[in-house]
């Protein structure tokens, strides 16, 4: 009986030993999205937003926010065959002021008729370990055209707060709105308005679809 005893205790003291590393392997901390798991992911809305600029009259570079992001990122072991989907809900646009109001009208967004905006991923081009350029379609306001992000990975591991393994991204891509009918105070000829280029600053941070 003692000699059982001592065998078992060996071996849940082998086992015990190599937990941390066999955790380690499933959530590395790493800067190198090469060696982040490959899998499904979810997007975690709370930690990510849109932040886009356009050119007001010359006067200032005008910002406001898309919060609430849903969405789901597919990362392949080679993370060039992954695929990328993020909704986007034109009604939570955030600016802080009464143009929020505006915003979601006719003149702009049309969040009445055309609620959500979706970016799909079509290619995905990795640069090193840490930068890509994702490319895909932006269906916004009824239209639909490619768009461009220049991407980088942040880095992967397990959030303090809330135990779960995090990745997290950011990326910058500049699209035109008159592409998406969205023509008001467009700026013609000698005419001031505003811009017709709008800058796109993405923060973006997913969890295992497991962990929600």
């Amino acid at each position: 009986m003692q000699k059982t005893t001592t065998l078992s205790a060996a071996v849940l003291a082998g086992m015990l030993s190599i937990t941390p590393a066999m955790a380690d392997q499933q959530t590395p901390e790493t800067d190198n999205i090469n060696e982040v798991p490959a899998g499904n992911y979810t997007i975690d809305p709370l930690h990510s937003k849109i932040t886009w600029g356009v050119d007001h009259y010359g006067f200032s570079r005008y910002e406001g926010q898309f919060v609430d992001l849903s969405g789901s990122l597919r990362l392949g072991e080679d993370p060039a065959d992954s695929n990328l989907k993020i909704e986007i809900p034109l009604d939570k646009v955030l600016t802080g002021s009464g143009l929020t109001e505006h915003l979601q009208g006719e003149d702009f967004f049309n969040s009445a008729e055309h609620g959500t905006a979706t970016f799909t991923s079509t290619s995905i081009e990795i640069d090193g370990d840490d930068e890509a350029t994702i490319t895909g379609d932006l269906a916004l306001n009824g239209q639909t055209h490619p768009v461009e992000i220049e991407a980088e990975f942040n880095r992967g591991g397990v959030y303090a707060f809330d135990e779960k393994y995090h990745i997290g991204f950011n990326g910058e891509a500049t699209i035109k709105r008159s592409d998406y009918a969205i023509n008001y105070l467009m700026p013609e000829d000698d005419k001031q308005g505003i811009s017709d280029e709008v800058t796109l600053r993405i923060e973006a941070e997913f969890v295992p679809e497991k962990a929600q």
